[in-house]
């Protein structure tokens, strides 16, 4: 697949001369590998830094060749690109992914194996149909891939892209933006294509050691994934420190040396046997919820000021957008997903009784907009829901407490 240089150790091989001879001869001795099958996959760990356990992996491209040495992507991906090649290769290795992610299967079940696609790939529907072949054969679940494409192959792609993405997305094939924050112009990409997940940059997570600067811009950039409602891959997590920081900023998986190295197929289904786990941790993710709901009462109060200004009528439509449903809202996805994992906690009930009745009453509020209730009428039940707010936000300090508490009695 197209993966970046900076994924893979540097091969012992002298990179091919860039004579046209030269890369003529490279061409051919790639094609040839690709017929005896000595490209294979590496399979590097992922993590739900919300659960602790094994989530996934990461299928990283290498040339064994027949004399037993790796070649890595730098070494060969580059002229795979620039010949058009690329397509050949991650064509034809689609169903020895499916073979492995099968072998992967029957170890555990529900794991994720994502690889990294090339915009090449997608300027003609090769790819995406033969993706879809395994999935009708049964031989591949959309469930249990991910595709990975770069910042810049994404900012480069071209309008066929973007539909070949659609369609993945049309059979709930996960697209992640790999190497995210390491270009310019990421927003207008996200805003653009249908991405369902980041994967922050190596080099972004490396530098927020650096300075209190640098770990704020990585805490927005997983804030501003977290607004978009997408799962947060941390790359180059090679410290238990950095582990526990990108944890606590909510970040949701993490990926590097300290989780595992990138590993042969063999090593990795032993290493998914062995059940290991890492530090779960939900406060980061309690954290984030405190946010969400603080941005949703905002949000919640500037619509309802500009509908009783403008005396317009509020709508079904308008009450969706306005996230008045309790299962809507960013904090009710929370409760209703990774927050489950606290539902033996007597302080996690609570967060849910106190979270519906401050909807109830935001419904009540737009019910008083609808019927031309008084400004007095209106006003005294926004004080009542933002007496409900601090209720949701004092039970969301219990719930980080219980949390905490329950830590320090596992560390005894």
């Amino acid at each position: 697949m197209a993966l970046s240089a900076r994924k893979a150790a540097p091969s012992r091989r002298k990179a091919p001369a860039s004579s046209p001879h030269a890369s003529r001869a490279a061409l051919r001795e790639m094609q040839e590998a690709l017929e005896r099958g000595e490209f294979v996959y590496d399979y590097q760990p992922k993590v739900s830094m919300i659960s602790g356990r094994l989530s996934g992996a990461e299928a990283l491209l290498r040339w064994r060749r027949r004399d037993g040495s790796t070649t890595y992507p730098g070494d060969f991906i580059p002229l795979a690109e620039s010949s058009g090649f690329i397509t050949e290769i991650t064509t034809r290795m689609l169903p020895r992914l499916a073979e492995d992610v099968a072998r992967l299967r029957a170890v555990r079940a529900g794991l994720v194996v994502s690889f990294n696609a090339s915009a090449r790939d997608f300027e003609a529907p090769r790819f995406v149909a033969a993706l879809f072949r395994l999935f009708d054969r049964g031989l591949l679940g959309p469930a249990e891939i991910e595709v990975e494409l770069t910042e810049s192959a994404a900012l480069a792609g071209k309008p066929a892209l973007v539909e070949q993405l659609l369609r993945l997305r049309g059979r709930q094939v996960a697209v992640a933006m790999d190497d995210f924050g390491s270009g310019y112009a990421s927003v207008d990409a996200l805003s653009r294509l249908p991405f369902t997940s980041l994967k922050l940059d190596n080099g972004v997570v490396r530098r927020m050691h650096a300075s209190d600067k640098d770990a704020r811009i990585v805490l927005s950039n997983i804030r501003l994934a977290h607004n978009l409602g997408f799962d947060v891959v941390a790359e180059g997590v090679e410290s238990e420190i950095t582990y526990y920081k990108l944890q606590q900023s909510g970040c949701s998986h993490a990926q590097g040396y300290w989780i595992g190295r990138p590993m042969p197929l063999e090593a990795f289904l032993a290493f998914a046997a062995a059940g290991q786990t890492w530090p779960e941790g939900v406060i980061g993710m309690v954290h984030m919820a405190t946010l969400d709901h603080l941005e949703w009462r905002k949000f919640l109060l500037d619509r309802l000021l500009l509908f009783k200004r403008l005396g317009l009528a509020l709508t079904d439509d308008d009450l969706r957008h306005c996230q008045i449903s309790a299962a809507q809202c960013r904090l009710g996805h929370w409760y209703d997903g990774p927050g489950r994992q606290l539902s033996g906690l007597p302080e996690y009930a609570e967060l849910g009784r106190v979270h519906a009745a401050l909807h109830d009453c935001a419904r009540n509020i737009f019910h008083l907009l609808n019927a031309d209730a008084t400004s007095a009428q209106i006003a005294t039940s926004i004080r009542t829901l933002s007496e409900h707010s601090v209720r949701v936000i004092a039970s969301l300090q219990s719930v980080e407490q219980a949390i905490l508490a329950t830590s320090l009695d596992a560390t005894k």
